[in-house]
């Protein structure tokens, strides 16, 4: 039971951290958008089959991944595309 209503707000969480995202600075991509929807919609999705009892039991594995996720928008402050992004490379040029 527990377990369930743990997911249940960590997937609330989420989709309020993504629909609250500030768009100061940051570039338009189509797929991040659609990745943040997509999100926004399967979050939601599981609060509400918790609150009308219809999801029968919580993984662990599920709380785990979501409680991740969670911390990982609340460090990148809401921007998936952080998430997604190759690292930049940490190698200096050489001068000429």
């Amino acid at each position: 039971m527990i377990t369930t209503t743990l997911n249940a707000i960590f997937c609330l969480m989420i989709a309020v951290r993504l629909f609250t995202f500030d768009h100061h600075n940051s570039r338009y991509k189509v797929v991040y958008s659609w990745l943040a929807w997509l999100m926004i919609v399967s979050s939601v999705a599981v609060c509400l089959f918790t609150f009308f009892n219809l999801s029968h039991r919580a993984y662990l594995a599920q709380i785990v991944m979501n409680l991740t996720i969670l911390l990982c928008l609340l460090k990148s402050k809401g921007n998936i595309g952080t998430l997604c992004r190759k690292p930049k490379s940490s190698k200096k040029r050489k001068s000429s």
